[in-house]
């Protein structure tokens, strides 16, 4: 990883935070069209922001995870389309990366999301989604994305809040 100018990091951050209020603001959005555009949108700052911090890696897990969204929403999303996502960011993981572990994460973490995405079971899905936020902190704070860092870490929190109420919602419902 080569250096970032100071200034750059902090361009970086305030691009990320950007992002992170334009992914919060698309959690009232209803449509499914505004809601793709809205997560698109953050994707794509986010994005930008990796980029300016060498995370290409990352910025490239960010690009395919807008095309697996897109595939998914439209139902497109099978077994073929699944493995040709895991061959692109493989290629492109090769490609940009610098051989690290930490820049391999994205493409470890969105791998295994996208294998196990399609989960029918409230409860494993919302634990899938929790533990594939957790190698993203880590990658952040190693790229310097400390916005992105302390947005996928109070994700995490939400998350396990969520998971806990749907645990007791389950068992409750089980003793009944």
């Amino acid at each position: 990883m080569r250096d970032v100018l100071p200034a750059v990091i902090v361009i970086a951050n305030i691009i990320d935070f950007a992002a992170a209020m334009v992914q919060i603001a698309s959690g009232v959005v209803q449509e499914k069209k505004k809601i793709l555009f809205f997560q698109t949108l953050q994707i794509g700052m986010q994005t930008v922001s990796m980029t300016m911090l060498q995370a290409y890696t990352g910025a490239v897990s960010n690009v395919i995870s807008v095309i697996r969204n897109v595939l998914a929403v439209k139902e497109k999303l099978g077994l073929p389309a699944k493995l040709l996502l895991i061959a692109a960011q493989l290629a492109l993981t090769i490609f940009f990366g610098d051989g690290t572990i930490v820049s391999w994460l994205p493409f470890i973490v969105c791998t295994v999301y996208i294998l196990l995405m399609d989960m029918k079971n409230p409860i494993a899905f919302k634990i899938l989604v929790t533990s594939t936020f957790a190698p993203w902190v880590i990658y952040y704070l190693v790229y310097r994305s400390y916005t992105g860092a302390f947005f996928a870490a109070a994700t995490i929190v939400a998350n396990i809040v969520s998971l806990t109420r749907m645990i007791r919602e389950s068992r409750k419902e089980a003793a009944e």
